[in-house]
């Protein structure tokens, strides 16, 4: 059997041993709040960096679009400016071809106004 003083020696060793788990959890717990701060803040980080990607993606796109747009209209008003041209300038060559035509004159102008060598 123990004797009180055997007792006592494991009562005190085993107060040692509960007193440097208490400081392993003290020190284990304070650890995972310094972990915990860090991961909140890189995720702060993070979070911003991503909503300012997302903000320049944005406009981003609205100007993309919006060039899209104008370089769209700009075409078309030059298409349909150059199709106007071409309409009127077969129009001018209709109608000489029948005045030329009206007038019997057919292949004689042509001829006529070609340089000579």
């Amino acid at each position: 059997m123990l004797g009180i003083k055997d007792l006592k020696d494991q009562l005190v060793e085993m107060n040692s041993e509960l007193k440097e788990i208490s400081h392993q959890i003290n020190n284990f717990s304070e650890n995972l709040i310094i972990f915990s701060s860090n991961i909140s803040k890189s995720v702060d980080t993070m979070s911003s960096v991503l909503k300012q990607t997302n903000n320049t993606m944005k406009e981003s796109f609205s100007l993309m679009a919006e060039t899209i747009k104008d370089m769209s209209m700009n075409f078309s008003l030059t298409l349909e400016k150059t199709m106007k041209q071409m309409s009127d300038f077969k129009i001018q060559m209709d109608i000489k071809e029948t005045i030329l035509n009206t007038l019997g004159l057919k292949g004689i102008i042509p001829d006529f106004l070609k340089k000579k060598k």
